[in-house]
């Protein structure tokens, strides 16, 4: 696109019409304004560029399979409407500036695109490892110019970083490659840059959902090929709203909670003589519960328990969506909770005294009870809940929250169908 043509295009009826798919018809004003803005910025650092091009990558959010993606089991999550956007144009540099409203990120050389330990845990180290990874695609590799911005929240489990990653991973595909890659390659590409590069094992959920957008449910089954079904349900929820809360409180000292779950599993997964809980068959744990009673931690029995359940249950939300069954949804969603709370035990934070997490789900259920859903959203211990909430509620419910935790920590969300996306006149 020419930056002539720009301002006569967000006027224009197409514009119009991508803005309600991505955002709903109510933030038409607001993300008008907002890419006018980061246009404006993108002029102002690149005022050279002739022409450009925009791209948007969504958050996204757990809806069911709560820390089962860890033992290869199933997950169900959908992109939502908050989204990270960039103004780019390709360059002949071989250089990738990327250039981010809130962070300094420093401009990446592609002649050398082995691992840089001073990069680890930054956005130039995932960078250069989707460069990497795109290369050993495609062959080849070139620059671009960026100016991004994001209303991913950092830290509110909507996966800022993985949103970056499939963006990242989308520009040089436009650019480089032959339009044709698969979402779920693309996710692959941004899980292992963020393995390798950033070094932080994290599983393929977030970039999945994020590739491919709206409801989507994985089988992680086949670690190398992961099964992706994509569900449309968006009109199933026209009279609810998809809410988060960000209860606060510290995440310092979490890391060993969660991986006290990987362990417990393991630790079950290995009396069967196998790796992981999926591999494992339900009916044998079940047959075998004296001898692990006598054997193992009480915990780990638990959270084994809830592993078998939670990996059903994803299968059942998947057969309410496709039925557009509501009511047997919630009931779901507030199972899959009560799951993580009875026996995956991800719901208090043993290190400190206030527990947001347990007094925000306290607050939902009285509210909500027999009239929509909460959970535990993510990790756990500390964070997020998610609620389904008629929208009849959601004002009520939105002014109890934020006057226990605080200005904007209610966040209203929305199914985004489309997933990492390239926008065109």
């Amino acid at each position: 696109m020419k930056k002539s043509q720009f301002k006569a295009f967000v006027e224009s009826k197409s514009f119009e019409e991508t803005l309600v798919r991505l955002y709903g018809k109510d933030a038409i004003k607001h993300q008008k304004d907002r890419y006018l803005q980061i246009y404006s910025r993108f002029c102002d650092h690149f005022p050279r560029a002739e022409n450009f091009e925009i791209f948007s990558s969504s958050g996204r959010i757990e809806v069911g399979g709560n820390h089962t993606d860890h033992q290869l089991g199933r997950v169900l999550a959908m992109a939502v409407d908050l989204d990270t956007v960039a103004f780019t144009v390709k360059n002949e540099d071989k250089i990738i500036r990327f250039v981010s409203k809130n962070y300094k990120i420093e401009p990446i050389e592609l002649s050398n695109l082995n691992v840089h330990d001073e990069e680890i845990y930054t956005t130039m180290g995932l960078i250069r490892g989707i460069a990497y990874y795109f290369k050993e695609i495609y062959g080849i590799v070139g620059g671009f110019d960026a100016y991004v911005e994001s209303d991913v929240l950092s830290g509110s489990g909507l996966s800022s970083s993985a949103s970056v990653e499939v963006l990242i991973a989308k520009i040089l595909e436009s650019y480089y490659g032959n339009g044709k890659l698969d979402p779920s390659i693309m996710a692959i590409i941004a899980q292992m840059a963020e393995n390798n590069y950033f070094n932080k094992p994290c599983g393929l959920m977030d970039q999945m959902v994020i590739a491919h957008g709206g409801f989507c449910a994985i089988d992680f089954y086949d670690k190398n090929n992961p099964v992706v079904t994509k569900l449309d349900s968006q009109s199933m929820f026209d009279h609810m709203d998809l809410c988060l809360v960000q209860t606060g409180g510290s995440h310092a000292d979490l890391s060993a909670d969660y991986a006290e779950i990987f362990t417990d599993c393991k630790m079950i997964s290995h009396h069967f003589k196998q790796e992981v809980l999926s591999r494992v068959d339900e009916e044998k744990f079940n047959a075998s519960l004296k001898v692990l009673y006598k054997k193992y931690d009480s915990r780990a029995i638990l959270r084994a328990h809830h592993f078998f359940q939670e990996n059903q249950r994803v299968l059942d939300l998947m057969e309410a969506l496709k039925q557009s069954d509501l009511e047997h949804f919630l009931t779901l969603i507030v199972d899959s909770g009560n799951s993580s709370k009875s026996y995956l035990r991800n719901t208090w934070n043993k290190h400190v005294a206030q527990q947001g997490l347990a007094i925000a789900l306290m607050m939902a259920e009285d509210s909500l009870k027999d009239q929509g859903a909460w959970r535990v959203h993510g990790g756990g211990f500390a964070g997020t809940i998610l609620m389904f909430v008629p929208k009849e509620k959601t004002a009520s419910l939105k002014s109890s929250m934020e006057a226990v935790f605080g200005k904007n920590s209610f966040i209203k969300i929305r199914l985004r169908q489309d997933g990492v996306f390239e926008w065109s006149q």
